[in-house]
């Protein structure tokens, strides 16, 4: 039962929204079925007691008792209940857009003629609307709605007289410059990812040519979504993401904050990629922007900072030598860490960080405690783990880690390079501890077939173990 929409739906409800739940049901202008107020009543008993109660025999013994277990009526409760808990959600939706559920108010007056409400109310509605700090294409497109309602009360009861036809056109024309080129700047993002070309946006030249004609203090928001499809046009130049750069810091605030994260994160992973070619330059542009975006709070999620941002914030300050900023930041940065995670995550970026000043004891201790599902970071704490046993001489714990991270490997086919990567470095390791006492010649002959491999994950450390680097 605990795979059913209607439980599912439910299980993702707070506390809070449960209790307005329970008054959305047992208003009659929404429910009138008792089935379902019961089944929601039987719900909130048994998330108390436990999943392990939550069986369809005893919601029907719950909701008809005394009467034969009929699993087809169930069903139908069901399906009742789920209607009204997906009804709810919108309403909650709705009610949490105070200036969309004003607008549909002033709509409701337009249509029963209630022309001197819908003036007051448009009117306000527009005060209010102009006073948002936002200008990205969401603003637009409730601009355009608006001055849509108004010029569909103008055009009836205006005959002849002026109308708002020119405000509503360029809210439309700016809504969708904005929206096209938010879809040309991921498409230009997609390809830059994948070998396969992303489908092509609709008028996206013209959106283009349009964005480039136009004045940057006519359109601010435009100037900076062109600026950032323009520089992941071109990822080889670097007037472009300078110019993008620029452009974000002047008016990132047009946006509100998942754009903004959105744009920040285009720039940062534009500067990562030339980073990854080993543009060391751009490992200072990604980690100042980084430090840009925690600083203005664009990189939270839900007052939360994404583990993966955390780490590769650390990552980046710790290859400049930024060790001072990242402790602080480390200590800091953990309160901001989801709490599911957060022990682990912390426990994990603090091994990276005395991993990165050769601290290789307290990196053994720290990964004993961690845990993670994720395949990337299992493949980065071995890693970790091999250089420290290996630079602490733990031959017999080194040699166990090699078999075992060699059968994790295996297992994990879907992992491309990496995978091949990684058993590379595995290979090599294994050569390397079997090279003690061995003249330079093998030495020599080792750190060879290591330059010519194709992938090998810490090329460099084991040619600096081989004194080739």
């Amino acid at each position: 039962m605990r795979e059913t929409l209607a439980v599912a739906l439910f299980s993702t409800l707070n506390s809070a929204e449960i209790t307005r739940f329970g008054k959305f049901l047992h208003s009659p202008y929404f429910n009138k079925r008792k089935d379902v107020s019961h089944f929601f009543e039987f719900l909130v008993r048994q998330s108390k007691k436990g999943i392990a109660g939550l069986t369809p025999e005893n919601a029907w013994s719950s909701l008809f008792p005394g009467k034969k277990f009929n699993k087809k009526q169930l069903n139908y409760t069901l399906n009742f209940f789920s209607e009204r808990l997906e009804q709810f959600l919108a309403v909650e939706e709705l009610q949490s857009e105070s200036l969309q559920t004003k607008l549909l108010r002033c709509r409701a007056f337009r249509k029963r003629g209630l022309l001197a409400h819908f003036d007051t109310n448009t009117r306000k509605l527009e005060r209010l609307h102009a006073e948002a700090p936002y200008r990205n294409a969401g603003w637009w497109l409730f601009e355009y709605q608006l001055q849509n309602e108004i010029f569909a009360r103008q055009a009836m009861h205006r005959r002849g007289g002026g109308t708002n036809m020119a405000r509503t056109t360029e809210a439309l024309a700016n809504f969708f410059l904005l929206e096209n080129m938010r879809w040309t700047a991921t498409a230009r993002s997609l390809a830059s990812l994948s070998r396969s070309a992303p489908p092509p946006v609709p008028l996206s030249d013209l959106a283009l040519q349009t964005a480039a004609d136009a004045a940057e203090t006519d359109n601010p928001a435009l100037a900076l979504v062109y600026a950032g499809a323009e520089a992941l046009a071109k990822p080889d130049s670097e007037a472009p993401f300078q110019q993008f750069k620029a452009a974000l810091r002047r008016h990132v605030a047009l946006f509100p904050p998942a754009e903004a994260r959105d744009l920040y994160m285009a720039a940062i992973n534009f500067a990562i990629r030339r980073h990854n070619r080993g543009e060391r330059a751009y490992t200072r542009e990604a980690f100042d922007l980084y430090r840009e975006a925690l600083d203005g709070g664009i990189l939270l999620e839900n007052g939360r900072l994404p583990k993966y941002t955390f780490i590769n914030i650390l990552n980046l300050a710790q290859l400049l030598g930024e060790h001072t900023w990242s402790l602080d930041f480390l200590e800091k940065g953990k309160t901001l860490l989801p709490e599911p995670d957060r022990e682990n995550t912390y426990r994990y970026a603090l091994a990276g960080y005395h991993f990165r000043r050769s601290e290789y004891e307290p990196v053994l201790a720290l990964l004993r405690e961690v845990e993670f599902s994720d395949v990337f970071i299992q493949l980065d704490a071995r890693k970790m783990l091999l250089r420290s046993y290996f630079e602490l001489d733990e031959w017999p714990a080194l040699a166990s880690l090699l078999d075992s991270f060699q059968a994790f490997l295996r297992r994990h086919k879907a992992l491309g390079y990496h995978r091949d990567s990684y058993l590379n470095l595995i290979k090599f390791t294994k050569k390397l501890m079997l090279l003690a006492g061995k003249r330079p010649a093998a030495r020599k002959r080792l750190a060879a077939r290591i330059e010519a491999a194709e992938s090998v994950a810490e090329r460099d450390w084991l040619l600096g173990k081989l004194g080739a680097k």
